[in-house]
C-alpha cells in the first residue's frame, strides 16, 4: 500500500513505477495537459507553515542576470494550430517557412530539439519531453523525423500532419495525413495557396 507513481525514462521508452512507503508528506509532479482540471469544490483548505532544516545551501545561490523572450501570437502551449520545424529545414534561415506558415493560420511556431539546440530558435519553441507538451486541433510537423522525445510532446494533437522527404520517418507512424515530399518545396506551395486565399 502507498502513492505510486509512473516515471517516463530514456526518451520515454521505458516507465518506471516508483512505491512512495512512510507517513509522508510526499511529492509528485504532473507535465501540463496530463488532465483536464476540475473545478474546485469544497470548503477553505487549512493551510500549514512546515518547518525546513537548513541543508547548508542557504544563501547559496543568486540571480546573475533574467532575460525574457518577446513573442507575438498565441502561445505555444495553448494555440490550437501549432507548425513546428526540425532538423530537415537544413539552416536556420529556413525557419521563416516555419513562421510564415504559423502566422498565416493564426497559430504558434513550434521546434525539435535537434534546432534548438543547434541555436536556430529559442528554448522557448521546443515541442517535446524536455520542452512543451502541446495538444493542439492542428499539429503539422515539417522536417521532423519523430524522435521518442518529440512525439511525446505532441502526440494528444487531435490531427497530425508530417511532412517529410524519408518515407519511412517515425513520426509517419502517428500521423493522421503524412506528406512524402521535401519541405523547400512544400512549404512555400502551401504558404502561396495560403495568401491568395485571404
Amino acid at each position: 500500500d502507498g502513492v505510486v507513481a509512473t516515471t517516463p525514462v530514456f526518451g520515454g521508452n521505458i516507465l518506471v513505477e516508483t512505491v512512495f512507503t512512510g507517513p509522508g508528506p510526499h511529492l509528485v509532479s504532473f507535465r501540463p495537459k496530463s488532465f483536464v482540471a476540475e473545478p474546485a469544490s469544497g470548503g477553505t483548505p487549512e493551510i500549514v507553515a512546515v518547518t525546513v532544516p537548513d541543508l547548508g545551501t542557504q544563501g547559496g545561490a543568486r540571480v546573475v542576470a533574467t532575460h525574457t523572450e518577446q513573442t507575438t501570437g498565441p502561445k505555444l502551449d495553448e494555440a490550437a494550430i501549432v507548425v513546428s520545424g526540425g532538423r530537415g529545414l537544413g539552416e536556420a534561415g529556413n525557419y521563416s517557412l516555419i513562421e510564415d506558415l504559423a502566422k498565416l493560420l493564426k497559430g504558434a511556431p513550434g521546434a525539435s530539439r535537434a534546432i534548438v539546440d543547434a541555436g536556430w530558435v529559442p528554448y522557448s519553441y521546443q515541442v517535446g519531453q524536455t520542452g512543451k507538451v502541446v495538444k493542439p486541433s492542428v499539429y503539422i510537423a515539417a522536417g521532423i523525423s519523430g524522435a521518442t522525445q518529440h512525439m511525446v510532446g505532441m502526440k494528444g494533437s487531435k490531427n497530425i500532419i508530417a511532412i517529410n522527404k524519408d518515407k519511412e520517418a517515425p513520426i509517419f507512424g502517428i500521423a493522421d495525413l503524412g506528406i512524402v515530399g521535401d519541405i523547400h518545396k512544400v512549404l512555400p506551395k502551401l504558404i502561396e495557396a495560403l495568401k491568395s486565399r485571404s
